[in-house]
């Protein structure tokens, strides 16, 4: 099996390159095109076997959508949200060899003997070709339908691939990696993949799939449902161009509260309201800066009825002493319901579950995970979370387990089930974009006073439009844990959606009293500072995870940096605007700036935050120095001023106070006073720190905090 696969990877790319054309029938027949019409937006192409249409979007967006059958299907597309584009301009040449579609920065050339894709800039670069396409009948969930696959045909082996959501193997580039597109715990899927030939795919469809590049010539693209090849090819080069586009095509990011850019207190878990409330005293009392206070699972009496426990006597005076405190609250919600609520006997009464019988393992009988495609069952659910939680005052939703959960079980419950708008395996990778689509609505519904803040465990293409910071999911504790964050977030943000966390400390498991522990902890808290949201969470066998749970030492260190986050408010806030105004993503793999740069191709250990600072973690037991790489130009340490020159790697001081930070010259970095909240007071005075060396600018923003008037500029 190996043999055949690697046999039909080695032909694919020799035929591909033309070196062996009349060997290709033989494994894969010719689809050639027999007719072409061009149309106001693009060229409908008749092929020996279906059809295909390729749409201009923009100068540097195409929809390729290929079906089996002679029309194309009509289905609803719950991700992408721009359906109709402005008219571009474009040009098209049609020879007996090929059919070329011409933008002012791309070409695009379809080939009339087999109809592949050939993409090219306008420079007449080749980028990358697309095709031959195979579309397998099968039935699958009972439904006919067919295997979707593309082949993609690569030059050369130094072009790298990002994105693809969020994976824990450590890897940062992709090249000659297989990814699977489905979610778990710790895997978050997105189906967008960008390339350090300055060029991005996304590939619109729902089911499971994969992008599989072992053999380094070929990237084979598969899904197990679909009706059609349906994919938005998107050029950049640079990817902030390209990020723009998926967002452009999926939805914009809408602002947090500034609150949310703050510090984010959290363990498995407090257990009373008593224990919230006197963790969140002590931090006023230490005068330690703090936002944020969150209550884990099991505050429930069922899971899914939203009533309080008997350790929570007074759940609204809770909430309002916590607000006195100037502590916003978040609170965990899953999408399960357990037997013997009033709201599980609703539910079960109207079909609102997918199936409550394969609900095993991690989850006891009786337990039912509701239907979030379900619009009907997406609105029960919030009026439950509104009446229950949100009239109180609750601030924030973290809406757990949206994969939907899959410990105790490989396969994802959806499938071989049949959901509201259709076949579970045809929507799999959905639900935790329906799931939190059904929050984000209700809340916007109720009021425009109060920004929308979920915290989710999965998210799929689109979740950013619903305000949705995704986290890394349950973690171990150890350094390899820290190692692998750093790739896997990085990806993530290259993948559209800009806002992550991660556990700080990991999920399970540390002992707070271990020394080893606490400079896992330190290392993990400073990267943490640098992340768009700033967030500690895990179990800990002491049942503390609180900034002083570390011991004296680690305390002042832990101390040092959270306020240094709220320093840096002003500059993190405004960065929070330009990611809503201008498709911006704050946490930079360095190939978002310095592309050009083949060295930084494979570096995925260290990220810009925002235009100015160059974040290099830790993440080796006993440290004293980092390796890193300075890009080209002129470098200042953010902690002495010294001045480094870029182009090379340096052996930068890491001693378990100090994470090697440096500020790029032309940097304008705007710094507040010390706050032990974000609306403690206004940000002033601002020291303002130039870098000189280079020209730059930087727009300071600033607005009411927390409401929506900001839609209004």
């Amino acid at each position: 099996m190996r043999t055949r696969y690697l046999a039909r990877a080695i032909l694919s790319f020799l035929l591909l390159t033309g070196l062996v054309p009349a060997v290709r029938a033989q494994w894969n027949p010719l689809n050639p095109v027999t007719g072409d019409q061009k149309q106001p937006d693009g060229v409908l192409f008749k092929l020996e076997s279906g059809s295909m249409r390729l749409q201009v979007c923009t100068d540097s967006i195409i929809r390729v959508v290929y079906s089996p059958a002679t029309d194309f299907p009509n289905r609803p597309d719950y991700v992408v949200t721009k359906t109709t584009w402005p008219a571009a301009r474009w040009t098209m040449q049609s020879t007996e060899k090929d059919v070329s579609l011409s933008t002012e920065r791309l070409t695009v050339t379809v080939t009339r003997k087999d109809g592949t894709i050939a993409y090219s800039d306008a420079a007449g670069k080749r980028l990358v070709q697309e095709g031959p396409k195979t579309m397998t009948p099968v039935k699958v969930n009972g439904e006919d339908t067919w295997r979707a696959e593309t082949f993609i045909g690569l030059w050369g082996s130094t072009e790298a691939f990002y994105g693809l959501g969020q994976h824990q193997a450590g890897v940062w580039n992709y090249r000659g990696e297989s990814v699977d597109i489905w979610q778990d715990n710790t895997n978050i899927s997105i189906p967008f993949l960008l390339s350090s030939n300055g060029y991005g795919i996304f590939w619109n469809n729902t089911s499971r799939s994969r992008f599989n590049n072992r053999f380094l010539h070929s990237l084979y693209i598969t899904s197990e449902v679909a009706d059609a090849i349906d994919y938005y090819f998107m050029y950049g080069p640079d990817f902030d161009r390209i990020i723009a586009g998926y967002r452009e095509l999926t939805g914009d990011v809408p602002m947090f509260g500034k609150w949310a850019y703050g510090f984010w207190q959290c363990k498995n878990r407090y257990k009373t309201q008593q224990e919230l409330l006197d963790v969140a005293r002590k931090y006023r009392e230490l005068r330690i800066p703090v936002d944020n206070i969150v209550q884990d699972w099991f505050w429930w009496t069922r899971k899914g009825e939203h009533v309080f426990n008997e350790n929570y006597p007074d759940p609204k005076g809770m909430v309002e002493d916590l607000h006195k405190k100037n502590f916003h609250l978040m609170i965990s919600v899953w999408p399960f319901f357990e037997r013997g609520s009033q709201a599980y006997e609703e539910m079960d009464k109207r079909g609102w579950f997918v199936d409550r019988t394969k609900v095993a393992g991690f989850h006891p009988e009786g337990m039912a995970l509701y239907d979030a495609t379900s619009a009907e069952a997406r609105s029960y659910y919030w009026q439950l979370m509104d009446k229950a939680l949100f009239k109180i005052g609750v601030d924030a939703w973290w809406l757990d387990t949206v994969e939907p959960e899959t410990e105790a079980r490989e396969q994802n419950i959806q499938l071989g089930h049949r959901i509201a708008i259709g076949s579970g395996d045809r929507y799999v990778n959905l639900y935790p974009l329906m799931a939190v689509r059904g929050v984000y609505e209700g809340q916007r519904s109720e009021t425009d006073r109060k920004r929308v803040f979920i915290l989710s465990r999965s998210a799929f293409a689109g979740s950013q439009r619903y305000a949705v910071t995704a986290w890394s999911g349950d973690i171990n504790s150890d350094f390899l844990s820290l190692q692998r964050q750093i790739p896997a977030g990085l990806n993530f943000a290259l993948s559209g959606i800009p806002y992550w966390t991660t556990d700080i400390g990991g999920f399970t498991s540390g002992n707070t009293n271990d020394p080893a522990y606490r400079e896992l902890f330190v290392r993990w808290f400073q990267y943490g500072t640098f992340c768009p949201i700033f967030r500690v969470h895990g179990t800990r066998t002491t049942n503390q995870n609180e900034l002083w749970s570390y011991g004296p030492e680690a305390q002042a260190i832990l101390t040092k940096y959270d306020r240094l986050r709220y320093r840096l408010l002003p500059y993190i806030y405004s960065i929070a605007w330009k990611t809503t105004s201008e498709r911006y993503t704050p946490m930079r793999p360095l190939v978002m700036d310095f592309l050009a740069d083949r060295r930084v191709h494979n570096i995925g250990d260290q990220f810009m935050y925002g235009p100015a600072i160059l974040v290099n973690p830790v993440t080796e037991p006993g440290a004293a120095t980092r390796h890193l790489y300075l890009p080209g130009g002129k470098w200042y340490d953010f902690w002495n001023g010294n001045v480094l020159a870029g182009g090379g790697a340096i052996d930068a001081p890491a001693p378990l106070e100090r994470i090697p930070l440096y500020v790029r010259a032309g940097a304008i970095l705007p710094m507040g006073p010390d706050l032990e909240y974000a609306a403690e007071k206004p940000a002033d005075p601002i020291e303002l720190r130039v870098y000189r060396g280079a020209d730059g600018s930087f727009t300071l923003y600033e607005d009411e905090s927390d409401n929506y008037d900001y839609l209004r500029l």
